[in-house]
């Protein structure tokens, strides 16, 4: 473990992360940097953090860790990214979200890949997912809660599942099988999300917004105790709207340019063929699905990466030293 103080090469560590042949995570703690190193890496920087801090993370593969702390994690990216060949930072294994009550800092998780079992515990409030792929977020038990969690720009590939009175924004995302109980109060916002559900008739007090709803069960309808606008289906899951903004009875093979069904790969991009792009708008007159509205889906993480870093062997005669650096990040 080394400590270095805040500096242009700290605050580098700190907030970008780019390929390299040793693993690392950044803990950022009131302006002090703590690096550690290895597969181990991100359990003992969240060992070491304090609600509110930040632990960036390289590419590469990193043991999970139970999360029980207010803080921020920042990996590298959800995927492999064609335009910059970045690689993911991979968090290997199931692990448990548990953070007390009494903390009043949010966790926020962006760019990860994980394809375990993350289970929610306890009351988990105001929680931030931001371009991460996950394989199953479940409850921990029957208490347990997840209220006004957000999602964006997430891939969840076999399960996302909220229980009691737990609630979720969910936006340009991909969601296969979201699931709540009937006799809870649970409720999902869906906007410019592609959903993936076997039984629509499952699910309760939700809406959803600019949405593709895909099934292979195409004649069971969604429940009056939702509202959708502007959807369109290769189910029959609408007739109960009145308001003729939905379209129903599409067929799959002709929604997407590449995905005909089954079950979606990582590299599945969802991308709408021409037709049914420039047929089917949005509430904001942007094609629906998860490239549509204010926000289209994107891999890249938010923080920056540098994708590029050459440093020269010696410097000039004069005492300059050449650096070539190349910064990636989503606007």
């Amino acid at each position: 473990m080394k400590k270095l103080f805040l500096s242009l090469v700290a605050l580098t560590a700190a907030t970008m992360s780019f390929a390299q042949s040793s693993m690392m995570a950044t803990l950022s703690h009131e302006g002090t940097i703590t690096t550690f190193y290895g597969a181990q890496a991100l359990k003992e920087a969240h060992t070491a953090a304090d609600d509110g801090d930040v632990i960036t993370l390289s590419s590469g593969s990193f043991n999970s860790v139970d999360i029980t702390k207010g803080i921020t994690i920042r990996g590298a990216g959800m995927w492999l990214n064609p335009d910059t060949q970045q690689e993911p930072t991979v968090i290997m294994g199931n692990f448990t979200i548990n953070i007390p009550d009494e903390t009043t800092n949010r966790l926020t998780i962006e760019g990860i890949y994980n394809n375990n079992t993350i289970s929610y515990q306890g009351n988990l409030k105001n929680a931030t997912f931001i371009k991460d792929r996950f394989a199953t977020i479940t409850k921990s038990n029957d208490t347990s809660e997840m209220n006004n969690a957000t999602f964006i720009h997430c891939k969840i590939m076999t399960k996302l599942l909220l229980r009691g009175e737990s609630t979720a924004s969910l936006v340009n995302c991909l969601i296969w099988e979201p699931s709540d109980y009937e006799g809870d109060a649970t409720s999902f916002e869906f906007a410019n999300c592609v959903l993936y559900k076997n039984f629509w008739s499952s699910i309760h007090r939700s809406s959803f917004r600019n949405c593709v709803l895909l099934t292979s069960q195409i004649d069971y309808e969604l429940y009056s105790s939702n509202t959708a606008y502007n959807c369109i289906s290769n189910g029959n899951q609408f007739p109960k709207w009145p308001n003729g903004t939905n379209t129903g009875g599409i067929a799959i093979e002709s929604i997407f340019k590449n995905f005909k069904g089954g079950n979606p790969q990582d590299d599945s991009n969802f991308e709408l063929a021409d037709e049914i792009k420039n047929t089917y708008k949005g509430l904001d007159g942007t094609e629906v699905g998860m490239y549509g509205g204010n926000m289209p889906f994107d891999i890249t993480p938010t923080n920056p990466q540098i994708t590029k870093c050459n440093v020269a062997a010696k410097s000039t005669a004069d005492g300059k030293l050449s650096v070539d650096i190349t910064v990636n990040g989503a606007e």
